[in-house]
């Protein structure tokens, strides 16, 4: 193993304790703490890259789109229905009033979660910037790089769940409880990345899980201000 991966490797683990501590040091503003997050994902990913092109990586280049022609229509056809299901929850938000106060109590509850979605339009633009940094480097990160360096290792299902793990623990600055959804959801989007034998698939369908967080909360709360 060459010494840009194993440095890659101590980052990677490291990166929840790094979590910890700079959420210690909260600007108290969206905006300026979705900027840092961008950057802290971004910084990662770019070592990522560089160890990559120097070909210090044990993991080879994987496709990039779905081989199998069936499997990159059924990709398409899973975007657009997730696009549709989007779409039709704000007009639900818009029209139906119980439906909003069902998703704000829901987000009422987990404050940890609450504090990082959107009010205004600035903080949801840049929300969905976050949400295509985090779709992007943590599906390079964690799906394409660790699953595959862990399976290398192990094998398959070794790889999944432990990567997965890693993947949720990264997200420990939500509390525990979110760390096992995280998991979870990594094991789904590890479970995408093997069937379709895609990256861009998995990191597609990650990014339209932030989005959909941080939409509904948006128009939730915007359809709920009372008209002046």
């Amino acid at each position: 193993m060459k010494t840009l991966e194993i440095v890659l490797l101590f980052l990677i683990l490291l990166f929840p304790m790094v979590d910890l501590v700079i959420e210690k040091f909260n600007f108290n503003n969206k905006n300026k703490e979705s900027i840092k997050t961008i950057l802290m994902l971004w910084s990662v990913t770019g070592f990522l890259f560089f160890s990559f092109f120097q070909g210090a990586l044990s993991v080879k280049y994987s496709p990039i789109f779905p081989v199998t022609g069936w499997k990159a229509y059924l990709s398409i056809s899973i975007f657009i229905a997730l696009c549709i299901y989007i779409r039709y929850i704000i007009s639900s938000i818009h029209k139906n009033k119980e439906v909003r106060a069902h998703i704000l109590e829901r987000f009422k509850e987990d404050d940890s979660v609450n504090e990082m979605l959107p009010d205004s339009r600035n903080e949801f633009l840049l929300f969905i910037l976050l949400s295509v940094s985090a779709g992007i480097c943590e599906e390079l990160i964690y799906r394409w790089y660790l699953y595959n360096f862990i399976e290398l290792q192990t094998n398959w299902m070794i790889a999944v769940i432990v990567s997965s793990f890693i993947f949720g623990i990264a997200h420990i600055y939500l509390g525990w409880r979110h760390v096992f959804k995280t998991s979870l959801i990594g094991v789904l989007l590890c479970g995408t990345y093997l069937f379709f034998e895609s990256i861009t698939v998995a990191i597609i369908i990650h990014i339209l899980i932030n989005v959909y967080s941080g939409t509904i909360s948006y128009y939730a709360k915007k359809y709920d201000k009372p008209k002046p």
